[in-house]
């Protein structure tokens, strides 16, 4: 009606405050993190663009570089972006710790869960005491999109040095998909066989990725070749 005033559309800062963040769709949330004092269109098409490229799930794990390849996002909401990210990752997440049992290949996985989603294979042992109790996770090696090439030695190294009693091997597949090479099997039968030579209990091998299954563990599937 002439004479009226526009329609205002209340931004997704004011609507996080009225009613709380769970009301709030994605593209809301994301809006309100971009510009938490305007409720420009840019702001809100940039949120968009965000989603459009990427799904939620695998925006939380992308890094500031990537989000910044999207219009509209430069250095600043990037940071700002990685860092919430990161910040429900740590609220949320409570891999296990130093003493906890880690037999299970879920907790190994939980405990890993970050390098799942790197860009590079990475190699990472972890290691446990005589009680199947977490020393420490170790990252050995990083490779290329598709291989880590490791050696006994580099894997071994670290193990000896903490005086571990097991170990369990782990590398990531950055295609997302957790089925093992004819190259995981080779080197899953040579890491065994240097592990027994210098008296460490070699417990399991996973691999790690961002899809569904979210890790192959060598003896869940029954490919822990005795």
């Amino acid at each position: 009606m002439a004479g009226d005033a526009p329609l205002k559309i209340p931004r997704a800062h004011d609507r996080l405050l009225e009613a709380g963040p769970r009301v709030l769709s994605d593209a809301e949330l994301l809006t309100a993190l971009l510009s938490p004092t305007s409720g420009s269109n840019k702001i809100r098409d940039a949120a968009t663009r965000l989603l459009d490229a990427a799904p939620l799930a695998e925006l939380a794990w992308a890094s500031p570089d990537e989000l910044m390849q999207q219009p509209g996002i430069g250095p600043s909401r990037a940071a700002a972006l990685a860092a919430a990210f990161e910040l429900g990752r740590r609220a949320g997440w409570s891999p296990p710790a130093r003493g906890d049992r880690v037999l299970d290949p879920r907790k190994v996985y939980e405990l890993l869960r970050h390098v799942a989603h790197a860009d590079r294979e990475e190699f990472w042992i972890v290691l446990i005491d005589v009680r199947g109790r977490l020393i420490k996770p170790s990252r050995i090696a990083i490779g290329s999109l598709s291989q880590c090439p490791v050696s006994p030695r580099d894997v071994l190294r670290e193990a000896v040095r903490s005086g571990a009693h097991g170990i369990v091997f782990a590398h990531n597949h950055p295609s997302g998909t957790v089925d093992p090479s004819s190259d995981d099997l080779e080197l899953t039968d040579r890491l065994r066989a240097a592990s027994e030579l210098v008296g460490i209990l070699p417990r399991d091998h996973l691999i790690l990725g961002a899809g569904n299954p979210a890790y192959y563990s060598f003896v869940e599937s029954g490919k822990w070749r005795r």
